[in-house]
């Protein structure tokens, strides 16, 4: 398995304008689906005015009094919907982290290869573990490289 990695590395190597060209458009792709500033701007202010108003409704009952099922009604549609708002904008957060980390993981990878004078003559455990996640074992000959960037690269070795 060692010797089919650094035929994988060298391929890549060997390819390296391709490749970095390709992870490179797709991290612009992801990045582009990320969610605006004037969409999480716009979310917040939602947020921040149901928490006002929930915040009006609670000193509202406690100043005034207010029948209790109406104020247990208003307050449940209130403090659902800010919690569904809440969880949106926690969503946004999640997807920025995962496309940022994506991203880095990139990086590492045309990092890398880009160190690299020349193609690899010996299995480097520091280059496996930068650009390697996962091998899928097919077969005792035949393994699918799965890169840190999600990129599958299939090697069939024999000796």
């Amino acid at each position: 398995m060692l010797d089919a990695f650094v035929r994988v590395f060298n391929r890549l190597y060997e390819n390296r304008d391709a490749l970095i060209k390709t992870l490179t458009d797709n991290i612009e792709k992801v990045i582009m689906k990320k969610a605006s500033t004037k969409e999480i701007k716009a979310l917040d202010k939602q947020i921040e005015k149901f928490k006002t108003e929930l915040k009006g409704l609670v000193q509202f009952q406690v100043k005034n009094g207010m029948d209790d099922e109406v104020y247990k009604e208003e307050y449940i549609r209130v403090s659902t919907e800010l919690e569904e708002l809440r969880k949106r904008r926690v969503e946004y957060d999640r997807q920025d982290s995962i496309k940022e980390a994506l991203r880095l993981r990139v990086n590492e990878i045309v990092e890398t290869i880009n160190s690299r004078q020349e193609l690899l003559e010996e299995f480097d455990n520091e280059i496996f573990n930068a650009l390697v996640e996962k091998i899928e074992v097919i077969s005792p000959t035949h393994f699918i490289f799965v890169l840190k960037s999600g990129m599958r690269v299939e090697e069939i070795y024999s000796k």
